[in-house]
């Protein structure tokens, strides 16, 4: 009698700690699921934003091979000598939010990084807005461009090159730096030839013919790369390309090394 009472003891509590257990598990395969069919079924899109002077068209090399690896995608085209960064940041800000996807990326070369640096400004707590999840910077003037700075000291020169020379510039109130810092994932590709002087022979430091290489950083990147290449080359370098793409897939880039060697055309 005192052994069946002592396992009706242990035995009652068990099968109700067995049940919780079981009840747990279901809830937490419930959650499982649930976050499952959230990101299964969540819509994404690639923006990519093309430079100062840009046509677009530069960014189609690129734009195939993110198509290519699975994305929705599109090139994002403005008049760079026409409207400014800020009018340009809030024309594509009105636009993201009218396509109202759930996550959105960028790949911007140049200007292009200032302009999704603007989206940040109009970003708050009661704005609805896709959640910003990775930004590939390709040769961002963040700091602005000592070519901004020496053209800028010419004032009529707004009324041929438009007004973003000013925007450009190293400036720290006005230029380059005035703009917010991303929140999200950024990763950073950018042309470095390790020397003194670089394509630019009026630039005093290393550069890709209108960027010097510590200019174009944040502080903030999740992972950088350095290319030997120009300005614009950049955008046909095939292991720029595929950095790119493995960034967006994977928050970081393939090439380990930082310096990669690739041909100036």
């Amino acid at each position: 009698m005192f052994l069946v009472i002592i396992m009706h003891i242990v035995i009652k509590p068990y099968h109700k700690f067995k049940a919780i257990a079981v009840n747990k598990t279901k809830t937490i395969n419930l959650i499982v699921s649930l976050f499952l069919c959230i990101v299964i079924h969540a819509t994404n899109k690639v923006y990519l934003i093309h430079g100062y002077g840009g046509l677009g068209i530069e960014m189609e090399i690129i734009h195939k091979a993110i198509e290519k690896a699975g994305y929705v995608s599109e090139i994002y085209t403005y008049p760079s000598l026409v409207k400014d960064v800020d009018s340009v940041g809030r024309m594509l800000f009105d636009k993201i939010q009218k396509e109202n996807y759930d996550t959105v990326s960028f790949v911007t070369h140049s200007m292009g990084a200032l302009v999704v640096r603007s989206l940040f400004e109009n970003l708050d707590s009661l704005t609805s807005f896709p959640f910003i999840y990775r930004i590939v910077m390709i040769a961002p003037p963040n700091n602005g461009s000592p070519v901004a700075d020496y053209f800028s000291k010419f004032s009529y020169l707004k009324f041929i090159v438009g007004p973003n020379l000013n925007n450009l510039t190293t400036n720290s109130l006005t230029g380059a730096s005035k703009y917010p810092i991303p929140t999200c994932e950024v990763g950073l590709i950018a042309c470095n030839f390790g020397k003194k002087k670089g394509l630019n022979i009026f630039i005093k430091d290393d550069n890709d013919g209108v960027l010097i290489p510590e200019q174009t950083k944040l502080g903030i990147e999740k992972d950088i790369v350095f290319v030997k290449s120009w300005h614009v080359g950049l955008l046909f370098d095939q292991k720029v390309i595929k950095n790119v793409t493995t960034f967006l897939q994977n928050g970081k880039f393939e090439t380990k090394n930082i310096y990669c060697e690739t041909q100036i055309n």
